[in-house]
């Protein structure tokens, strides 16, 4: 029975362990990624002051935008009640609307929430587009120039 105690403490020390050699080794590597939590693409800015994640459905031409916090845990509510996307792919640009997403269950509205939604005819069947969103206001700062490209986003190595 002691042995069998002895043996579990010690894996539980290990495993406690384990996270801190993780950031070791982002610290020695100098990667730092994060996960984009809808399964998309994420798109920095700010420093990594925050992020907002792409989940782009080709076959309708359909844009959903996800404002994130820092580490693209935890969604950030914007005022905007709605943002423009200018796309560029190949030699067409043109621009896409997403307009704010209400939902009842978390208590977003138009103006406060972190989820935006369009669609275009002129996205459909594209694999790749570059895309900029010129300027809007994340936690009070304002924010110029969020550009990215999909499915890549902007952070590289």
């Amino acid at each position: 029975m002691d042995e069998t105690r002895s043996l579990l403490l010690a894996g539980a020390a290990i495993l406690a362990l384990l996270p801190g050699c993780d950031a070791k080794a982002e610290k020695s590597s100098g990667k730092h990624e994060h996960k984009a939590p809808h399964a998309g693409t994420l798109a920095e800015f700010g420093g990594e002051f925050g992020h907002f994640e792409v989940v782009f459905d080709s076959p309708s031409g359909r844009l959903t935008g996800y404002w994130l916090d820092g580490e693209a845990e935890n969604p950030v509510r914007v005022a905007e009640k709605a943002i423009v996307l200018r796309v560029k792919s190949g030699t067409s640009t043109f621009a896409v609307r997403l307009e704010a997403v209400e939902n009842k269950l978390t208590g977003e509205t138009a103006g406060d929430t972190s989820q935006f939604e369009g669609q275009s005819d002129a996205l459909r069947g594209l694999r790749e587009f570059d895309a900029v969103i010129e300027s809007f206001v994340f936690k009070g700062k304002a924010i110029r120039g969020l550009t990215f490209n999909f499915p890549r986003g902007n952070e590289h190595d």
